[in-house]
Order: C-alpha cells, then structure tokens, then sequence
C-alpha cells in the first residue's frame, strides 16, 4: 500500500478519486455525511449540461459490470445517482470503503494547529486527522493524503444586496426555496400564487421554465425574476455552445425576458433590499425603490464553499472565489468550461502536503466547473503525489 487515502463527499467526483486512489495502490475510505451522491439527488428532474460519456473515467466503465446509459444521454441527478454513483460505491473495489451517515467536523495535522511550522515541510511528517459524526457517535481516522470532495451546495449563498443577507432574509429561511429539487417538490402547490425569482445564472434558468411550465397550465400564476444584470437577455449565452441543453435553457428563458408574457415581470438591476413575514405572504423591497408581495420565493443565487471544518490547516484559499488559490490564478480569465486547460500538479497544491480541494469545491464560487475538468484535476493530482513531485520547495 502506499498510504492511507481519504476522500470527504461520496458525489461524482470523490467516487472517482476513490477509484483512482484503489488502483493506484492506497488503502481509500470515503466520508459522507449523507448518503451517496445527496447533492444530485437534490436536483430533481434537472439535467446534466453535459453527456454522460463525457462525465464517465474509463476506470469506471471497467469496474461496472451492468449496462451503462448511452454516451449521449443527458441524465438527471437522481438517474445519476441510480445508474452510476450507487452500482459504483457498491462495487467491488469500493464496496465497504464508502461510509456514509458520516460527516466531517474537523481536519488538522496530528498533533499540530494551523499555527504550527506553516508552509515548512514539517508539517508533511505528521498524517491529516480526521474527526466525523458517524451514527455511532464521533469517530476519528487518519490519512496521508486527504481529498476534499464535499462540493458547495450545501452553503447557498444569500440572496441580499453584495452578497449579504437581505434585511429579514435569514428570518424566514424556511420560506425560501434555494435549489431546484427543493422547486420540483413544492411546485405543484405554488399554482395560482405570486413568485419571485431571483437569480440569472442557469440555474435561475431553469427554474424560470419550470415556473413557465406551471403557468401555462395555471394562468392565474404570476413570476416576478429579479435580476442583477441589466441586459435584456440576462442569462449568459455561449456562442455556438457545444452543449445543446445548455443553449437551450438560456436561449429559453432569455428570450421569455426579452418580450414577456402576461404572466412574466422582469425587474433588471434589481437586488433584494429586505423581506417581511405579513401573516401568509412575504413583503418583499428591491433595489431603486421597488417593491411587491410574494407568496413563495426562489433564490437561485450561487454556493459557497464550507470551509469552516478546515480552519485548523494552514491552505491557501482565493480572495475572490473561496477555492483553491493556486488554481483560480491558474484559471483567471477563463469564462466557459468547456474552454478550462488541463491544470499542472503545482496549480492544485493548497498549502498542506497531501491535501487538495478536488470538484466544484476547488472553484470554489466559481461556476465554470465541469467533471470532465475534475477528472484532468484527479490525473494531475496522482500523477505528483505517486512521483513526489508535490514539493515544498515549488510553494
């Protein structure tokens, strides 16, 4: 063996790095703290952007024995989940290295704070400890190599001015839906109702044509999107984008933008001020003096990485997205996924020997992320440890 591997979050991304980190020779467990890919499940009927033959490793099509979906296939997250991230935890060079119900509370070097010998290879002596809520109580591991797989959906960001909560915001939290599986369970009792919707990113998207959808069968339903950008066509095209199904969602709901229908009212540079509880429905202030009355509220704004379990490691973490330093330097400038270069070892080094932020964590609040871009991420990231290259004297 050539060491112990732990892996934090049991989605695509830390799934595959297991795999990868089993047949590069290290003793892998995986920490869930729910169960095997939740952030997808969350989705809903939602679908990936991007074919699931781009999503897949080879290593994974090997160690699947059943039929897989077609390469071209756009699943949702919960199809996934289904037919990809579960046969795959219970497969047999995962099956038992995969705990789930366990959720990571804290990370340091043994015997060491953040304080301790920063940025010197000392600290690379010591293993990574490792402290989780297990359904048999705290639980302790240890690992030489430590990967951080836990995504970002679990944090959304608010919904108020410059990125702070709105005046009265966190009050009624449980008001507002902030994920689109959250949308999908609870849409069909929002016929009727007055909605607003704030966000322009592809999620906002997406949820303004499942909002559509409920309209035309429901015309006394009424949306209001409340939207930063003071474009007509508010959601981000990508000129001859080579993801169909991501040109379609944003060529969709911008051109509902762009000529409204009746049940459709766009409120451009519009950033929400403060919320109100009165009695069932919520007062809502937008920026420039305006105002309305909701009943429900979707917040599709972004997703901020937790990094709170990791405030005992001394990482280097960017200014601007909350992800890796190294690599969002790496990255500046780029603004579609599909046009990320494969970034070195060096770009993905965190300050701590041996621990990386992998997947959507290491963007960070960045969106351009793309698991075919995590899966060049994993390659560089075996490549250096398996050859040492992941040294100090590059920091």
């Amino acid at each position: 063996m050539k060491g112990r591997l732990l892996v934090i979050g049991a989605g695509p991304m830390g799934l595959f790095a297991a795999l990868a980190g089993v047949e590069k020779g290290f003793e892998v467990t995986v920490l869930e703290k729910d169960e095997v890919g939740s952030a997808l499940l969350g989705w809903g009927p939602t679908r990936f952007f991007s074919p699931f033959g781009m999503n897949l490793p080879l290593a994974v099509r090997r160690e699947l024995t059943g039929p897989l979906p077609p390469d071209e296939a756009l699943l949702t997250g919960p199809e996934m989940v289904s037919q990809l991230l579960a046969p795959l935890a219970a497969s047999s060079r995962l099956a038992g290295h995969v705990l789930t119900g366990h959720r990571v509370v804290g990370v340091a070097r043994a015997g060491m704070t953040r304080m301790d010998f920063a940025g010197h290879p000392l600290r690379a002596e010591r293993p990574f400890r490792v402290i989780a809520e297990t359904p048999a109580g705290e639980r302790s591991f240890e690992a030489d190599v430590l990967l951080d797989a836990s995504g970002v959906t679990g944090q959304p960001c608010w919904m108020g001015e410059s990125g702070l909560p709105a005046r009265g915001e966190r009050g009624i939290a449980s008001r507002i839906m902030r994920d689109l599986g959250s949308l999908d369970r609870r849409v069909a009792q929002m016929s009727g109702r007055r909605i607003l919707l704030v966000g322009h990113g592809h999620s906002a998207a997406t949820a303004l044509l499942r909002l559509a959808d409920l309209c035309s069968e429901s015309p006394a339903t009424r949306i209001t999107w409340a939207v930063r950008a003071g474009n007509r066509r508010p959601c981000a095209e990508v000129a001859e984008d080579p993801l169909p199904e991501r040109q379609r969602v944003a060529s969709l709901a911008n051109d509902l933008a762009q000529t409204p229908p009746d049940f459709l009212t766009v409120e451009r540079r519009a950033m929400v001020e403060a919320v109100a509880q009165e009695r069932e429905h919520l007062a809502v202030e937008l920026s420039g003096g305006r105002s309305g009355v909701f009943d429900e509220i979707v917040a599709m704004t972004g997703y901020r990485p937790d990094l709170t379990f990791l405030s005992e490691l001394a990482l280097e973490i960017s200014p601007a997205t909350e992800g890796a330093a190294r690599l969002s330097r790496a990255l500046a400038g780029i603004t579609d996924c599909l046009s990320v270069p494969r970034v070195r070892g060096e770009d993905l080094f965190s300050g701590e020997h041996g621990f990386f932020l992998i997947g959507a964590k290491s963007y960070g609040r960045s969106r351009n992320f793309l698991i075919r871009t995590g899966l060049g991420q994993l390659e560089s990231i075996f490549e250096s440890v398996g050859s040492g290259r992941e040294a100090f004297a590059r920091s």
